[in-house]
């Protein structure tokens, strides 16, 4: 190494002569990791430059069609060219996914089920991976879980969850797992389940409706 190098001479004219010919000699290797170090942050500058050009134009679409949104009366009459737009051009942005999120929540409020179900499958897929949004991710998949459970599909239900970590400490995620197990006549696990989202909800509604679940199952 450098350090192992310097340290064999006395004097600084030897350290000095010792210190060129060591760069001399790996200035290949200097060149190299310059270049790529180099790389690396023209890379990530031009991604930060890109990602909020995006979220830019993403806002703007965003807006228009969410002002669309409050005149109009009806899902079907919303401004669908800028929201296939926003989804087409920018479905990684949080613009496009929060979009997806009320779109789909208002189908599902007028019973479009099947519609609301597509809205939160794409917006499971566009907020997975290394660069997507965790938090909007479990939406995407507690909502897919609830309507699941909605249509009877318990075991849907229960896969759309599946991924959550056992310690998610998220009250909701435990009482549909519980929901989806009654569906599938297993009340002992159903009950733990319960047992979990009340250990973790300090709403003190949703602690009320939690125990007349568990009251009904053990009587």
């Amino acid at each position: 190494s450098l350090g192992e190098i310097m340290a064999e001479y006395s004097s600084d004219e030897e350290r000095f002569s010792a210190l060129v010919n060591f760069f001399k000699d790996n200035k290949n290797t200097f060149l190299i990791s310059l270049l790529i170090a180099s790389v690396f942050l023209i890379s990530s500058l031009g991604y930060k430059s890109y990602t909020s050009s995006q979220n830019e134009k993403a806002a703007e679409l965003y807006d228009a069609w969410l002002l669309s949104n409050a005149s109009d009366t009806s899902v079907a009459d919303n401004n669908v060219d800028n929201f296939n737009h926003l989804q087409d051009k920018y479905t990684n942005t949080g613009y496009a996914q929060l979009a997806r999120i009320i779109r789909g929540s208002a189908l599902a409020q007028k019973g479009q089920l099947d519609a609301a179900l597509e809205e939160f499958n794409e917006l499971l897929k566009a907020s997975s991976g290394f660069f997507g949004n965790e938090m909007l991710n479990s939406i995407a998949k507690i909502n897919i879980a609830r309507i699941e459970l909605s249509q009877n599909n318990f075991s849907n239900a229960l896969e759309a969850l599946e991924s959550f970590n056992s310690n998610t400490e998220h009250p909701l995620v435990y009482e549909v797992k519980g929901d989806a197990l009654i569906g599938l006549d297993k009340s002992s696990l159903a009950l733990d389940q319960y047992a979990l989202a009340l250990k973790n909800t300090q709403n003190e509604s949703e602690q009320s409706i939690l125990k007349m679940k568990i009251n009904k199952l053990n009587n």
